[in-house]
C-alpha cells in the first residue's frame, strides 16, 4: 500500500509540472450506432467514466450530433462547473488545498464559467486520510451514495474494485472517501 501511495503521488507531482501542456477536453460527436459501452472501448475507459464526465446524459438514448465529452487523465478527478461554484467552495467540497486547485487549472482568479471542466488532484490525497467508509443500506444505490458523499461513480467503482455499478447489497461496507 506505501509503495502505492508513493508511486501515485510521484505520478502526481510529475502530472502537477505538465499542467501547462496537459491535454485539452477531448469531444466525441455521437454517430449513428454509437453506445456508450462502443464509446468506453474506443477510448479505453468506463461506461460509468462516460457517465460522470458527462452528467445528465442517458445512456440508452444517445442522440447523432451530440457532443460528449471523453474521459482522460486519470490520475484526476474532474468536476463541471455549475451556477454558484468557485474555486474556494470547490476546494472546500473535495477537501484539497486552494493554492492545489488553481495549480492543477491555471486559475488566476476564483471566477469559474458554468460548464467549465475542472480538474480535481483528488487522487494526491487518497491514503492520505482516514479512509471514509458507508455501510450500505437497502435501497442504496452507488449514484446515491457518490452524491451523499460527494465523489463520483467512478471513484467509487474503483476505491472498491466494483465491476458492475447494480450489484451492492444490503450491509456491505463501501470505501466513500
Amino acid at each position: 500500500m506505501k509503495k502505492l501511495l508513493v508511486v501515485v503521488i510521484s505520478l502526481f507531482v510529475l502530472s502537477l509540472t505538465m499542467v501547462a501542456g496537459a491535454a485539452e477536453p477531448q469531444y466525441h460527436s455521437v454517430a449513428a450506432g454509437d453506445t456508450l459501452y462502443k464509446l468506453a472501448q474506443s477510448y479505453e475507459t468506463t461506461v460509468v467514466a462516460f457517465l460522470d464526465f458527462n452528467p445528465g446524459i442517458t445512456p440508452d438514448k444517445l442522440e447523432v450530433g451530440q457532443k460528449l465529452l471523453v474521459p482522460i487523465e486519470p490520475l484526476w478527478s474532474y468536476h463541471v462547473v455549475q451556477p454558484g461554484d468557485n474555486a474556494r467552495s470547490l476546494a472546500t467540497a473535495y477537501k484539497v488545498p486552494e493554492d492545489l486547485l488553481r495549480a492543477a487549472n491555471g486559475l488566476t482568479s476564483n471566477r469559474l464559467d458554468v460548464g467549465e471542466m475542472i480538474r480535481i488532484p483528488i487522487h494526491f490525497y487518497l491514503g492520505a486520510a482516514e479512509q471514509v467508509t458507508h455501510r450500505v443500506e437497502i435501497g442504496d444505490t452507488l449514484y446515491k451514495i457518490a452524491q451523499q458523499y460527494k465523489v463520483t461513480l467512478a471513484q467509487l467503482v474503483e476505491w472498491n474494485e466494483i465491476e458492475k455499478i447494480d450489484t451492492i447489497e444490503a450491509g456491505q461496507i463501501l470505501i466513500v472517501g
